[in-house]
């Protein structure tokens, strides 16, 4: 079933042989009296491996939040054995998947806590280190306990 609600934020795939088609952006509402397809994603390479390899790079980056997507079904899929090898045929998808295969249980504490911890990485690389409490380098340290001996 389509979701509905508000798509909070975006980040579409790129790199070469990588092609977004998409009309949303963050703060675009999803009624239920839309075209469910609110995104398409094309890859392409001179290979059907290259092109597969593409899609689950993609696949990977592709970001929306807010409404519920099908991005973990064609994970799934990517991963399929039968896929890869091109021994799919129509009634391939009915036969073989469910949309719930892959779908975590708790994906919204995991996006909350992958976005903490991002956070608080970017919070410490952002700090400035002072100096040492000792205001002189360790060579003058070194030269001055050398003079002392003597």
């Amino acid at each position: 079933m389509p979701s509905t609600g508000t798509i909070t934020t975006i980040r579409l795939p790129s790199g070469p042989g990588v092609r977004v088609d998409t009309g949303v952006y963050p703060g675009y509402e999803v009624t239920p009296y839309y075209d469910p397809l609110i995104s398409k994603l094309i890859c392409y390479g001179e290979t059907r491996g290259e092109a597969i390899l593409r899609m689950r790079r993609a696949l990977e980056e592709y970001r929306i939040m807010g409404v519920k997507t099908n991005i973990p079904f064609h994970q799934h899929m990517m991963d399929s054995h039968r896929f890869l090898s091109g021994q799919f045929y129509t009634k391939f998808v009915e036969d073989r998947f469910s949309m719930s295969d892959r779908e975590a249980p708790d994906t919204l504490e995991a996006a909350i806590l992958a976005t903490l911890v991002a956070h608080r990485q970017g919070q410490a690389a952002s700090q400035i280190v002072a100096p040492g409490s000792r205001d002189t380098s360790n060579w003058k340290w070194l030269s001055r306990w050398e003079r002392l001996q003597r």
